[in-house]
């Protein structure tokens, strides 16, 4: 992996789709980049604050899971910019996730999938994790924090990668080259810059026949187990409001929050 460059990052952006401006910070360790982007000042309007560190200590994923970042053996990244507060944010990890895949794909992971809500799936191994928290503004605004965790290299530990019980890949490993990690965080940007500022003008239905495309759920049998208990059924896509549809027996049901468990191969996804 090369080195994480400020200026490397900068040069390959089209600056001008932005329309304010691009606030880049580089840090060796840090405890969670998503908490400290949650503290930071004020963004402008239409301006973008990104926080990347080589090595995260306390990194958070859904449902409050741990995820360990080990020095330099990935993108561990979060970018922030304040939207207007007009459609639901729950759905805002989809389009994330749609924009992130897109880049993986073009970067060379052709068989890049998304699992509801925010995992990064390759051959039903986990490439990366997305988190979203949004924190209402002034002015009607929502800043919108996108954590994203993927993995350029298997650290020596590949177990702290995260608790979850299914086994991790890396870009290396599939690219099978050294990743350009300032080309790709670069790539990330525009491409989350683009989809929230889509989303903020048109909400999310413009979004959910890419989210198909690289849905690895659909169609398969699933057990959702959340704080409420568990449910079995079909996964049968998502909804105009992002949840995860789900059929059995006793009808259809929209599951909001949850993990995923495919029963066929008895792998939790």
């Amino acid at each position: 992996m090369n080195d994480l460059s400020i200026e490397d990052i900068h040069k390959l952006m089209d600056l001008h789709v932005i329309a304010g401006s691009l606030d880049i910070e580089i840090v060796d360790e840090i405890d969670s980049t998503n908490s400290y982007l949650k503290e930071s000042h004020t963004i402008k309007d239409e301006s973008i604050k990104v926080v990347i560190a080589k090595k995260q200590t306390a990194g958070r994923g859904q449902r409050h899971k741990k995820w360990i970042s080990e020095y330099n053996t990935g993108l561990w990244m979060s970018v922030a910019l304040d939207i207007k507060n007009k459609y639901n944010p729950a759905t805002i990890p989809l389009v994330a996730g749609v924009a992130i895949a897109n880049e993986l794909s073009a970067l060379g992971v052709k068989q890049i999938g998304l699992k509801w809500p925010n995992d990064l799936i390759y051959e039903n191994q986990k490439l990366g994790g997305i988190l979203v928290e949004s924190v209402p503004q002034k002015n009607n605004l929502r800043r919108i924090i996108i954590g994203l965790g993927i993995n350029t290299r298997l650290p020596k530990s590949v177990e702290k990668i995260t608790c979850s019980d299914f086994n991790p890949i890396a870009l290396e490993s599939i690219i099978k080259g050294t990743v350009a990690i300032n080309m790709l965080c670069a790539n990330i940007i525009k491409s989350l810059n683009h989809s929230i500022r889509q989303f903020e003008r048109n909400g999310f239905s413009s979004f959910i026949k890419e989210w198909t495309k690289f849905d690895i759920l659909i169609g398969r049998r699933v057990i959702v187990e959340n704080f409420s208990g568990s449910i079995e059924g079909n996964a049968d896509g998502i909804s105009t409001e992002g949840a995860l549809l789900l059929s059995n027996e006793d009808g259809a049901h929209k599951i909001i929050s949850g993990s995923v468990r495919c029963i066929n191969n008895e792998t939790m996804l």
